[in-house]
């Protein structure tokens, strides 16, 4: 069976616009943001000082260059979630877990399968196993592909390179690629579900480190069947994913 996180190469072809722009223009928008000042000036992050202290957000977020009008906060109600508003209104929410190697027995496998042996003595971030781990964490995302298949009830066609619900919604799987989250090197992930008649059912993206003791794991979608971690409307999601990467890469993850 071919893996599902291979891109449908029909995907690509279709002019969805604003799917593969905003999976996509990570990459682009981080080569703006190396340019001088004169080219692009960075909207600071404002961040408030009023929100629930528990929040792991808290002591993460650095100073974030983001659209006109637009701040994120760690959110009050939710440990684990940051809040994005737009001229004050809330948008959309992104989640973080933090899970100890010790309770996700399947990643613990996939680092065997690279040759790490499972030591709370082996230091993971060394140049040593840096490619060992990166191989596991495409190995995680693969299987996170077929969960969230699973799931969502996709089904394959008979060519076994498409998968479909019921009611015809294509699921097309990005690419993993390589980024970093804070100074780990991590991959980011996604996929679409997309409708027959062109129009975007649901769209997700997210994030995924090991720093040797736990995976990070950050994500937001565009999805109305989502009660957490998501926006509202697919506009706003695609705006912000850029700036997203951005705050990923330079996430203050302790050492």
């Amino acid at each position: 069976m071919v893996r599902l996180y291979h891109v449908l190469l029909g995907f690509l072809l279709i002019p969805i616009g604003v799917i593969g722009a905003s999976y996509f223009s990570a990459n682009s928008a981080n080569k703006e943001d190396s340019q001088p000042s004169s080219v692009k000036t960075p909207i600071p992050t404002v961040v408030s000082t009023e929100f629930n202290q528990n929040n792991i957000w808290k002591n993460l977020i650095t100073d974030t260059p983001l659209p006109p009008g637009w701040k994120i906060n760690p959110c009050q109600d939710k440990n684990s979630m940051l809040c994005v508003s737009a001229n004050a209104k809330l948008v959309g929410t992104v989640e973080l877990k933090i899970l100890p190697l010790s309770t996700q027995p399947n990643f613990e496998k996939m680092l065997v399968n690279t040759g790490i042996p499972i030591d709370k003595n082996i230091n993971y971030r060394s140049p040593k196993y840096i490619t060992q781990v990166t191989t596991a964490l495409n190995d995680w995302v693969k299987n996170r592909y077929d969960l969230l298949a699973k799931n969502n009830k996709y089904v394959y066609d008979d060519n076994l390179k498409t998968a479909k619900t019921a009611d015809g919604i294509l699921f097309s799987a990005y690419p993993p690629q390589k980024t970093r989250v804070g100074k780990l090197q991590g991959i980011r992930y996604g996929f679409a579900g997309l409708e027959q008649k062109g129009g975007v059912h649901e769209q997700h993206t997210g994030y995924v480190a090991f720093d040797g003791k736990s995976l990070y794991l950050i994500n937001t979608a565009f999805d109305p069947a989502s009660s957490i971690a998501k926006f509202e409307k697919l506009e706003n999601l695609s705006v912000f994913l850029p700036y997203l990467n951005t705050l990923v890469e330079n996430l203050e993850l302790p050492n």
